[in-house]
């Protein structure tokens, strides 16, 4: 008997016992759809905490000022007083192998006025080439030209979120004048918010300004946060530690030096624990495969107890033990395979369910629902052996005598 016959005679056996094979996979159904939505509940927030804790911009490193402890020296007595930046260190460091560009801010707060409309607005000071690097999408109007930065013009840009606050849906934005902190801006564009809702205070809107005017208008540095962005992913310290050791080499430092926040390893820690707790829910999800395994191996004792005369005539008509044992682990492989079948099913509804209800978006993974399968089938084999096992032992005599 070939494997192909084995498998529709599994397949036959199941189907002549409709409900008592669906009872027996049921186990297999739950825990293959209870490890598949864990694991699909992990990676997704695995991800959602990614982006969250960390930056957005995978291949973005943050470069600060540290100043170098002077023997005798108590730390309250450091000078921490980081050195002037301007555009000509960005440009510098956009020379920099592996840069694949540089971004140079600052930060304002102010109370902006258009019409009967006030309220406070968070301000990011830029320059013309932060847009394409972060990129940010403009929804009207333009961004920041190069002029507009080194010219000190008196130009903003709204988010969305103060679009909709400060101006009628219908009105025209560009080329509006707003008052901020008193003194007059003209919008030139509006963008898509980049400020997550939940890290947002209620009504608050953000807008953008060249950051020569922001240190201009509020006695800021013109660079107050500096970062630049890795062409390779896969050097990203590598990047941010010559930028660095560039940017400290160029501007001469004695006093201190320029070093770079690396959250890589933050990020594997934050990996580390999701992937202990997926692992440690799992596997108590995975009790319902092992029990669900038990079942398999009851339901085929009995299946070979009710079959005992057809083993016993099959091996009076020549099959070996190995042949006996071989259909019995078909069967039982088949069954539990099937489970892992319907439990991906389950387990895609779940993701559904979860996505749509959950501030977390859960999906199946392929490769996961793959060793869903196999180990299902795993499991159907391993627990299959006994009653295989028993069932290729019978004697012909014993079995055809067998009432």
């Amino acid at each position: 008997m070939s494997i192909w016959e084995s498998f529709k005679i599994a397949l036959s056996s199941i189907w002549n016992h409709k409900i008592r094979s669906i009872l027996t996979m049921l186990g297999i159904i739950i825990g293959v759809a209870a490890v598949i939505i864990i694991v699909a509940i992990g990676q997704g927030a695995r991800k959602q905490m990614t982006e969250e804790l960390f930056s957005t911009d995978k291949n973005a490193i943050e470069l600060f000022y540290e100043p170098i402890p002077v023997e005798g020296e108590t730390e309250a007595e450091m000078y921490w007083m980081p050195p002037q930046l301007n555009s000509e260190d960005l440009e510098i460091l956009a020379e920099v192998p592996g840069v694949k560009a540089v971004l140079g801010t600052n930060q304002g707060w102010g109370t902006m006025i258009h019409g009967d409309q006030q309220g406070e607005m968070q301000i990011t000071g830029v320059g013309a080439d932060y847009f394409t690097a972060k990129n940010v999408q403009i929804v009207e109007g333009r961004s920041f030209f190069a002029r507009d930065v080194d010219g000190l013009n008196r130009v903003v840009m709204i988010d969305t979120v103060a679009r909709e606050k400060y101006f009628q849906p219908s009105e025209e934005v560009v080329g509006e004048i707003v008052d901020l902190n008193g003194n007059p801006y003209k919008v030139v564009g509006v963008y898509e918010s980049t400020i997550p809702e939940q890290y947002r205070q209620e009504g608050m809107g953000e807008m953008l300004m060249p950051r020569t005017v922001i240190s201009m208008m509020f006695g800021n540095m013109e660079i107050e946060n500096l970062s630049v962005i890795a062409s390779d992913p896969e050097k990203i310290s590598e990047t941010g530690r010559l930028a660095a050791d560039t940017l400290t080499e160029k501007k001469k430092l004695e006093n201190g030096m320029y070093n770079i926040y690396d959250q890589s390893q933050y990020e594997q820690e934050v990996n580390t624990v999701i992937t202990i707790m997926t692992l440690v829910i799992g596997s108590i999800a995975g009790i319902s495969l092992l029990v669900g395994g038990i079942g398999v191996m009851n339901i085929m004792l009995v299946s070979v107890t009710e079959r005992t005369r057809e083993i016993g005539l099959r091996k009076a008509l020549g099959a070996t033990r190995g042949k006996i044992l071989l259909q019995f682990l078909i069967e039982s492989a088949t069954l539990t395979s099937l489970g892992g079948l319907l439990g991906i099913g389950l387990a895609a509804v779940g993701t559904i369910i979860v996505t749509n209800f959950a501030p977390i978006s859960a999906s199946v993974s392929p490769v996961v629902a793959l060793v869903g399968v196999c180990f299902s089938a795993f499991i159907g084999v391993i627990f299959g052996i006994l009653p295989a096992n028993k069932a290729s032992k019978l004697s012909p005599i014993d079995a055809l005598r067998y009432e």
